[in-house]
């Protein structure tokens, strides 16, 4: 660990205080963090125009001004209800300011045209004071959006990328938000239910795991019996009780996969006093709100 100003740009460092408040949010790092390691390759734009987005990666963090080379130098534990930071197995009680180290050029800035290069500017877009969008990678359907202010572009004097024009980015975990991809949002369920492949059949019990406007996920709950094979394609029936209701809810779709004891199925059709009749907005959004009533 190292510290990136020289002795000489001490001297200064008065005159380049972090944008951000000190004593920044630890627990909002061990949020943050996980999505944006080192090493690991972004996308990003500055000042907000995205039709210039490049790929850039974290080659450190500095962290009170100093430079962290190693994913693994950095934890968190869970105290009192939240997260608190360790540098190197030692508690971080004050953090003053949290930057990643970048370099000053993105790959992909080749395949810009003219014009696109002349909006970019020099060095990739970071120059001092411009914001910088990055964007992490995509998880469990959403993505990792952070946006950060550009403090300084310097050449680094010391540690593994000695000699290397890099940028100096101001992190701040209120900065970080998560933004859904997906069409249909899942809703994390933990729903008893049953599933056949047709009335009458003798059910399997099973747990259903999520739920989103076009498909349920359901986990195989009978580790006693043989677990049964459902081709993709076939017809399948799920029956469950809701939180709040009375009345069970039977629903037939197809099989999109299964996977060991894990089963996705469409919701096709849901059965109304006798018969199957296909499952209308109106089904899935009351379905959706007494499963909310489980969470609250």
């Amino acid at each position: 660990m190292l510290g990136i100003f020289n002795k000489r740009a001490k001297k200064t460092e008065a005159k380049e205080r972090p944008l951000l408040k000190a004593n920044l949010d630890s627990d909002g790092f061990a949020h943050l963090l996980p999505y944006f390691p080192i090493g690991n390759k972004l996308r990003y734009f500055p000042e907000f125009k995205q039709e210039l987005t490049l790929n850039t990666a974290i080659i450190a963090y500095a962290i009170n001004n100093e430079l962290v080379y190693s994913n693994n130098d950095i934890s968190w534990e869970e105290e009192n209800g939240a997260f608190q930071l360790y540098l190197l197995g030692k508690r971080l009680n004050k953090i003053e300011s949290f930057c990643f180290i970048v370099p000053t050029v993105g790959r992909g800035e080749e395949e810009l045209d003219y014009a696109r290069k002349e909006r970019l500017g020099k060095d990739g877009g970071f120059i001092k004071g411009n914001n910088i969008t990055l964007n992490g990678k995509q998880s469990d359907g959403r993505l990792p959006i952070l946006n950060a202010t550009v403090r300084k572009q310097l050449i680094l004097k010391e540690g593994h990328f000695m000699g290397h024009k890099v940028a100096i980015l101001d992190v701040d975990p209120k900065a970080f938000k998560l933004i859904e991809q997906r069409r249909y949002v899942r809703l994390k369920t933990d729903i008893m239910g049953e599933i056949q492949t047709r009335l009458g059949q003798e059910p399997q019990r099973c747990t259903m795991v999520d739920f989103s406007d076009r498909a349920v996920r359901i986990i195989h709950d009978d580790e006693g019996s043989e677990r049964p094979s459902f081709r993709e394609g076939s017809t399948v029936t799920l029956s469950f009780d809701l939180p709040k209701s009375a009345e069970a809810r039977v629903i037939q779709g197809k099989v999109i996969r299964q996977h060991d004891a894990t089963v996705v199925m469409t919701l096709d059709n849901i059965k109304r006093e006798k018969d199957f009749e296909k499952v209308e907005l109106f089904d899935i959004m009351e379905i959706k709100a007494n499963l909310l009533q489980q969470q609250l």
